[in-house]
C-alpha cells in the first residue's frame, strides 16, 4: 500500500560518528545509530524513485535531541508546544526535547508542504549545544539556555505550527 506521507523520528547526531553523543548511544544502543543512519538512508532512496515523486508521496525525517518526559508523575503532559521549539539542520547541534514535543512535531509536519521530503533537527529553543558538548549535558540532563547559532534555525514566529516548518530545506535539494 502506498503511504502518501511517512514521518520517522530518528536522532540527533546520526550523521556523526566521532561525536562523543553518537559513540555512547550506539553502544549503549548496541548499533542503533547505524541502524537510525541506514534507515534514513532508505527511506530517502525509496521516496526518490519517480514514480513515488511523481504521485507526490514523501517524507518527513526528524532527529529530536535528548528526550525528556511526555508527562509528569501526575500525569500532566509536558509539551510545551510550538512556540518553545526550534528546528534546524545539518546535525551539527542538539538539545533537550520533550517526547511530547516530538509527537506533536509529527503529526504537524504531515501536514506541512514545507516540510515535505526533508530532515531536520528538533530541541527545545535557547538550548542548543554543538554536538561535541552534548552528551555530558544530556546526560547531566541540563536545560540552561544558550546562544549557540548556525544560521539555519527555524521557530515559529506566530505560534503556529505550520510557521515553524517554513524555510527548511528539501533533502533532494540539499
Amino acid at each position: 500500500a502506498r503511504v502518501p506521507r511517512l514521518c520517522i523520528v530518528s536522532s540527533g547526531a546520526v550523521t556523526r560518528p566521532d561525536s562523543a553523543v553518537y559513540k555512547l548511544l550506539n553502544f549503549v544502543g548496541k548499533g542503533i545509530m547505524e541502524a537510525k543512519i541506514e534507515g534514513e538512508d532508505g527511506v530517502r532512496q525509496l521516496y526518490a524513485s519517480p514514480d513515488l515523486v511523481a504521485g507526490g508521496i514523501g517524507y518527513t525525517i526528524i532527529r529530536p535531541g535528548g528526550l525528556t518526559p511526555a508527562y509528569d508523575e501526575a500525569g500532566a503532559w509536558l509539551g510545551q508546544g510550538v512556540s518553545a521549539l526550534e528546528l534546524n539542520q545539518g546535525d551539527s547541534v542538539s538539545g533537550r526535547v520533550s517526547r511530547a514535543d516530538v509527537a506533536s512535531l509529527c503529526v504537524e509536519s504531515l501536514m506541512s508542504k514545507a516540510a515535505f521530503d526533508t530532515t531536520f533537527e528538533c530541541y527545545e529553543a535557547d538550548t542548543a549545544k554543538p554536538l561535541e558538548s552534548v552528551g555530558i549535558s544530556n546526560i547531566l540532563k541540563q536545560r540552561k539556555p544558550t546562544s549557540v547559532k548556525t544560521g539555519k534555525e527555524r521557530r515559529s514566529s506566530s505560534g503556529a505550527w505550520q510557521d515553524v516548518f517554513t524555510g527548511l530545506i528539501n533533502d533532494v535539494t540539499a
